[in-house]
């Protein structure tokens, strides 16, 4: 375990770490099997189960980072006319939108935007929620 240790502290990458605790792991069984030692063996198999979970992981992580590569940043559009912010969703692709009127917030004005997944990013086919305020500007009182 120092070795797999000293090995990622040098900077060796998830497979390089990975396949060393898996032959640590086997390493470990045989020993285990040789001596009929039961700590030897229990260390053995949490090696292994933390090999198998690490993979694991590590191809989650690659599944992730290759379906956020497809997304474009979401833009910063609370602030802007729906008119504007229509037209920066739009230049990657289609959206769909869905409009929310609320009765307070400048008339017209985006106050919130949703429809980001969790990397920030969006995608053509995205479903954006928009929430424009409708309240009329007052004339300034003297």
């Amino acid at each position: 375990m120092l070795l797999v240790a000293l090995v990622a502290l040098a900077g060796a990458g998830g497979g390089t770490l990975i396949a060393l605790a898996a032959v640590s792991c086997l390493a470990l069984a045989a020993v285990a099997a040789l001596r009929r030692n039961a700590t030897v063996a229990v260390v053995s198999a949490v090696m292994g189960a933390s090999a198998l979970i690490a993979a694991l992981g590590l191809s989650l992580g690659d599944r992730a980072r290759a379906a956020g590569d497809r997304g474009y940043p979401f833009p910063a559009v609370v602030g802007l006319s729906l008119a504007q912010a229509r037209a920066l969703f739009d230049r990657h692709g289609p959206v769909h939108y869905v409009i929310k009127r609320v009765p307070y917030g400048a008339q017209g004005t985006v106050l919130r935007a949703t429809g980001y997944s969790s990397d920030g990013t969006f995608a053509a086919g995205s479903t954006i929620t928009l929430v424009v305020g409708t309240r009329k500007a007052r004339p300034p009182q003297p």
